[in-house]
């Protein structure tokens, strides 16, 4: 039994989803069951490998036979997200939501209990109670430390959480929540990872990864490629409560873009290589002293022109991709930019960064801090072209 045991953990670990040794894998775990029908560990396998194998109505079933035979709260607890999320599939999400509380009751304060369970509130149209999940399960990765690991899950969190406020028409509040995203994942590799079968990601209701992409490529200033993601998701849930909303955003993306309107010479734009970029997102990632974060982002939504004049001068090697920017920010007693580094590629050269560090050093206000102690900041950037 035992052996049996391993020999499917081995295959299950070098395995693909769908592949050969997974369904060897299957075979060696239905022995084991049919050798010991009372055996916690090799049903939850089972379930696991029917997880994987794309059939998630057989998983339930082994799940939940997993989960009558666990001995112990922890065995029982190890069923629940697994459950949830084979239900997912199905759509049979209240059943998933209960499945997911049942998991939080257990102890397990994991964030992405709360973000699929903020997914699956967000599928029932329930967009408040879906923003305080997404918030939680926000919080608990950014104050979980080692925030590189944690980025894939933050940024799953941050996108959910955006696409909720923009269905609830909040789409400053969106934009925002987007941005944060992009700045974690500035190639949307955790949203293209959902459109490949069987990964380890993946969106409901099914095609609902459009919308995601959709509203990240406009941010982005990728207009055609947003317009394309709003009409496939569009064709793929036509009777959406949120058509209205990508029907809107179709129709602003027809319009011009920002900055076409001629107020600017667009043969500067042709000598430099940058007149189309902007500011795509902003976050203020780290703060040590009385000025918090937010306090910092809010001042600095307070001047979206900031740094307008030094994206005219982006040389022509930054192309069209979007480009990643840190700045290091001091700020003393009073309230005063002192200080400014500007971290970025050095093939973007010297000169877009003396003047990113001397627009962010006299153009940032930030209010007077209530503690008389200097704070040390770290913002990030995405720039992106219009």
């Amino acid at each position: 039994m035992e052996a049996l045991l391993r020999q499917a953990e081995e295959l299950m670990l070098r395995s693909s989803a769908i592949s050969d040794r997974m369904i060897r894998a299957e075979a060696l775990l239905r022995r084991a069951v049919a050798l010991q029908p009372q055996d916690h560990r090799a049903m939850l396998l089972l379930g696991d490998v029917l997880a994987a194998l794309g059939r998630p109505a057989e998983a339930v079933k082994a799940l939940e036979q997993a989960r009558r035979l666990a001995q112990s709260p922890a065995e029982e607890a190890a069923c629940w997200h697994r459950l949830a999320t084979e239900r997912s599939k199905l759509g049979q999400y209240q059943q998933a939501i209960a499945d997911y509380d049942r998991d939080l009751a257990a102890g397990n304060a994991d964030a992405a209990v709360y973000a699929n369970a903020a997914e699956l509130l967000m599928a029932l149209g329930r967009l408040d109670e879906a923003q305080e999940r997404y918030r939680e399960a926000i919080r608990i990765d950014e104050e979980g430390g080692d925030r590189r690991q944690r980025a894939p899950s933050l940024a799953l969190s941050y996108y959910g959480l955006g696409v909720a406020l923009d269905r609830d028409e909040q789409p400053a509040a969106a934009r925002e929540m987007i941005g944060r995203a992009l700045l974690l994942d500035p190639h949307l590799t955790r949203l293209q990872s959902a459109e490949q079968p069987g990964g380890d990601v993946f969106f409901v209701p099914a095609g609902d990864v459009h919308y995601y992409l959709a509203l990240a490529l406009e941010i982005s200033g990728r207009r055609a490629e947003a317009e394309a993601a709003y009409r496939e998701w569009m064709a793929k849930q036509p009777k959406s409560p949120w058509q209205k909303r990508a029907r809107a955003h179709l129709a602003a993306l027809a319009e011009p873009p920002p900055g076409a309107s001629g107020r600017r010479d667009p043969r500067s734009a042709v000598r430099t290589g940058g007149g189309g970029f902007k500011v795509g997102a902003s976050a203020t990632v780290a703060s040590h002293g009385p000025v918090p974060a937010p306090m910092i982002d809010a001042a600095w939504r307070r001047r979206p022109d900031l740094l307008d004049d030094c994206l005219q001068r982006m040389p022509e090697v930054a192309g069209r991709q979007p480009v990643r920017v840190a700045l290091e920010i001091e700020i003393d007693t009073g309230g005063r930019v002192t200080a400014v580094i500007a971290r970025l590629p050095p093939a973007l050269g010297g000169e877009l960064g003396r003047c990113l560090e001397s627009a962010v050093k006299s153009g940032l206000v930030v209010p007077r801090p209530t503690h008389p102690r200097p704070t040390s900041a770290r913002m990030e950037l995405l720039l992106v072209a219009q």
